[in-house]
């Protein structure tokens, strides 16, 4: 039986990009969880849809929205747990009592135009508190089998989730200091501090274990829900930590901390970007066999079928900032030593993968060698469909796209297909239609549902094995998840206006549009 990653490089298959927290239903409490994920696989399965990609899934800090700068690579954000299919707040009175409470509280969030992250948040901890109570008295007691399944989850998961627990446990108590500022030893994760602390507060570390317990439970259904519609989960491992994370206080022999990663200058960014996050120390890592990103990636291969590798080409060449530097620079400078260190840590990762797909985010300043390798690899890197042009500056003819590669409408960075469209000059939207179309113009081509479905089109029949559209380029909305380079409530808080029924009545002509589509462009 073929792996999915031989299954999808040998056909064609298109997903849709969607954010969990997105994912609008009857029941969510104002972000989309687990449970919404199930429904909306199976609505966009029904479609068609073959993938459904989502953002990662890595718990942030109060206030900070952008899933990549967590507190942790592997723990999973408890605002994505449906708690009240939790066993024990079914169970446990107290828990019964605050969800009948917040009921006023959870209309106003289930009504809001962007996901509130904190204030959902705040909530679901409070309920799993009083669940987690409920566990302590009736299961840990009596040493129940479900107690026993959570003593497994928790030796399987030992190489990271004692740490996380004890990273949480301490950022609560110290009521969210940096690690930076913590008394020396736990500061230095010295093991006698750390121990003693553990020792001391052990319940209130369990109670995180337990949320990644029940998070973990429900991700599985999910993907469980996903195989039922013959749809394939399609997860993303940012490329680095926060500063303030489990990993960097706990194993912070693979960083250097006075360095922080970033991006060389590029359409986002005249100046170059510098993103806060502690560089990798790859001397060590390199020394160490890869260890902790071969977790990552046995991590990712557990909860999803696909798994996008976050700014690629990172792992070759990280464009480092220096303390006090305005500009950046390479931590390699030799060309050949880029293309060993990718071509060693990419290896790694098929090697890890177990069948599943990696999928190389490539996007920015990339080197030419960096494609090449991916394409040998097996690998896919992104084509999108407005970046993509000739030497003579037209736009790329997407049957050329090499059959190793994913091809797209726009990423979670980009404005919509629709925002684009509308935004370009006259000039290129000309260039644009002669390409998609075959059809001069001056460009005067107004986004709608017949220039939606021509796009689409030209990017279905891409030679491309994977391809992809954003559910705002699906539906024609202006909708953005991230604008790179600023900050606010806007970014990362999108959230689909409608259920899956009710986008399916007032999307109606876009959604048989997208699905005829997938039915005519498998035959062609």
């Amino acid at each position: 039986m073929p792996s999915v990653h031989e299954e999808l490089l040998s056909g064609r298959s298109n997903g849709i990009l969607m954010p969990v927290s997105a994912m609008k239903t009857e029941h969510d409490w104002g972000v989309g969880d687990f449970s919404s994920l199930c429904e909306w696989v199976g609505f966009l399965g029904r479609l068609g849809t073959k993938i459904v990609q989502i953002l990662p899934l890595q718990e942030t800090a109060p206030g900070q929205n952008c899933p990549y700068s967590a507190l942790s690579a592997f723990a999973i954000d408890p605002v994505y747990i449906d708690v009240q299919q939790v066993r024990e707040v079914q169970y446990a009175p107290a828990a019964r009592q605050l969800v009948q409470d917040l009921q006023g509280d959870i209309t106003a969030w289930r009504m809001s135009r962007k996901a509130p992250f904190k204030a959902v948040k705040e909530a679901k901890m409070k309920v799993l508190w009083q669940a987690y109570q409920f566990f302590l008295e009736h299961d840990v007691w009596q040493r129940s089998a479900h107690y026993q399944a959570f003593q497994a989850y928790c030796a399987a998961n030992k190489s990271w989730l004692r740490n996380y627990a004890l990273f949480r446990a301490l950022k609560e108590f110290y009521r969210w200091q940096t690690w930076l500022d913590w008394p020396t030893g736990l500061k230095e994760f010295n093991s006698d501090a750390v121990d003693a602390f553990e020792t001391k507060y052990r319940e209130y570390v369990d109670f995180f274990s337990y949320l990644q317990w029940q998070a973990d439970l429900q991700l599985r259904g999910a993907k469980l829900c996903a195989q039922k519609a013959g749809v394939y989960l399609f997860g993303d491992i940012p490329f680095g930590t926060n500063l303030d994370s489990a990993e960097v206080w706990s194993e912070r022999e693979n960083f250097r901390l006075d360095h922080s990663v970033g991006a060389p200058p590029d359409q986002f960014s005249e100046k170059g970007q510098c993103w806060g996050l502690p560089a990798y120390d790859w001397d060590y890592m390199q020394h160490s066999g890869l260890a902790l990103w071969k977790r990552k990636i046995r991590r990712a291969v557990e909860l999803y079928d696909l798994f996008r590798l976050d700014h690629l080409v990172g792992f070759y060449r990280t464009y480092v900032f220096a303390p006090g530097d305005e500009t950046g620079h390479f931590d390699v400078a030799e060309e050949q030593a880029q293309i060993d260190r990718g071509y060693n840590f990419l290896r790694m990762v098929l090697d890890s993968a177990g069948g599943a797909m990696p999928v190389g985010e490539d996007l920015g300043v990339i080197p030419n060698y960096v494609r090449r390798m991916l394409v040998d690899l097996k690998i896919p890197g992104y084509k999108v469909l407005r970046w993509e042009r000739e030497d003579n500056g037209y736009y790329r003819e997407p049957r050329h796209y090499p059959s190793v590669s994913l091809a797209t409408t726009s990423t979670h960075d980009t404005e919509s297909v629709r925002g684009w469209w509308e935004t370009m000059p006259q000039y290129e939207r000309a260039n644009m239609w002669e390409m998609i179309s075959a059809q001069k113009t001056d460009g005067n081509v107004p986004f709608d549902l017949n220039t939606q479905r021509a796009i689409f089109y030209r990017v279905l029949t891409s030679g491309s094995a994977v391809t992809m559209f954003s559910w705002q380029d699906v539906i024609g909305t202006l909708d953005r998840i991230n604008v790179p380079g600023t900050t606010g409530d806007e970014n990362w808080t999108y959230r689909s206006e409608y259920t899956p029924a009710e986008a399916g009545e007032v999307y109606k002509e876009q959604l048989q549009m997208y699905a005829s589509l997938l039915k005519e462009t498998a035959r062609a």
